[in-house]
């Protein structure tokens, strides 16, 4: 383990592992999504359409740090905003094709993670882990 892990607390621990994991999955896609790009992507899959606001409430960033990573997806064709039924103000952001198989590439990227993880710790821990982080604990 870094030394500079060894006297984090458990917070800090959780982020540090969590920047370093995104950043693999997201080092695989041949446009460089960025870390929220790809959390988005992810809760689109998810969701499949939300609205901006609600991405934002999701992934507990600023609308505003919201609306700019959606302009870049929408730039690069990853997703498109569509119109909401009743509702002038706010757009649908759903995913498009390329958007479909950029998750798919970071899926396996996730799967093949997760394997190379529980070589190292063990299947079990792996699985002991998951279950405690799926606690409701927060």
């Amino acid at each position: 383990m870094d030394n500079h892990l060894q006297e984090m607390n458990l917070i800090d621990l959780l982020s540090e592992k969590h920047l370093a994991l995104r950043k693999i999955v997201t080092d695989q896609d041949p446009d460089q999504i960025n870390k929220t790009e790809s959390h988005i992507l992810a809760v689109l899959e998810t969701h499949e359409m939300l609205t901006i606001s609600e991405i934002s409430r999701i992934i507990h960033i600023s609308r505003q740090g919201t609306h700019k990573s959606i302009q870049g997806l929408l730039s690069r064709n990853y997703v498109e905003a569509v119109e909401v039924k009743g509702n002038q103000r706010d757009k649908n952001i759903i995913l498009t094709q390329k958007g479909i198989e950029c998750n798919q590439r970071m899926m396996i990227t996730k799967i093949e993670l997760e394997q190379r993880i529980a070589n190292k710790l063990g299947a079990a821990n792996v699985e002991h882990l998951k279950s405690l982080i799926k606690e409701e604990w927060l």
